[in-house]
This record gives structure tokens, sequence and C-alpha cells, in this order.
């Protein structure tokens, strides 16, 4: 899963796919989630294809947003909850191809949903 929204950083470069990569849990602290940003998705495939030839071959930021500690949240509830974040308001859901949402938006990681 990741989000589809423009990010325009102070260079000009546009951001259009952001992915949480890491849900850190500090004890009894503080919740970071972190969060790579890419050009676009075609950007990350060929990260996650092992395509690129060095590892400066893709221009990707990593952004962290900080919260009230939470072990209870998981991808799905944290990337609802980097919605409500500004830099991230009203972005799109993507669902790689692996993956498979529920009439409710659930991913299921290819699991049976028991619909027929």
């Amino acid at each position: 899963m990741a989000l589809k929204k423009e990010i325009i950083l102070e260079n000009g470069i546009s951001m259009n796919y952001h992915r949480i990569a890491e849900i850190q849990n500090v004890v009894n602290g503080k919740t970071i989630l972190v969060i790579y940003s890419y050009v676009n998705q075609n950007q990350r495939n060929r990260e996650k294809n092992n395509q690129l030839r060095y590892s400066d071959d893709i221009y990707k930021i990593i952004d962290r947003v900080i919260t009230d500690y939470n072990d209870k949240l998981d991808i799905v509830s944290a990337y609802e909850y980097l919605k409500t974040i500004e830099n991230y308001k009203d972005a799109e859901d993507i669902f790689e191809d692996d993956e498979i949402k529920n009439k409710e938006g659930v991913e299921l990681n290819g699991q049976d949903d028991g619909e027929d």
C-alpha cells in the first residue's frame, strides 16, 4: 500500500508516491512513522525490483512523523492516520499488484475475504 499525492519540495522536485517503510515504537515513548517518498510509482517499482544500478540512481526522500505511543498501530491504520497529517491530506490509496482490498478497503494481501 502507498499514497498518491503531489508534494512539491523546496527545490521544486515533485514527489507523488509515498509509502510507510517503518513503524517504530519507542516503549512508553512515541510512535514514529518512517515514510519514503518517490517522484512516482515507477521509481518505487524500480527500487523494489532491484533495477537500480547505483543506490543514488533514484530520487527518494525520507520523512518521519512522530505521534503518541501506540503499540496497536498496524499498517492500515497507520496509513489512515498519515492521511490526517497536513502534507498527506486528501492523498489517494494505492495498492500494489500483490495487494487486494475488501469492500471496506481493508488490505488482505492476497488472502481470501470469504466472499465468492
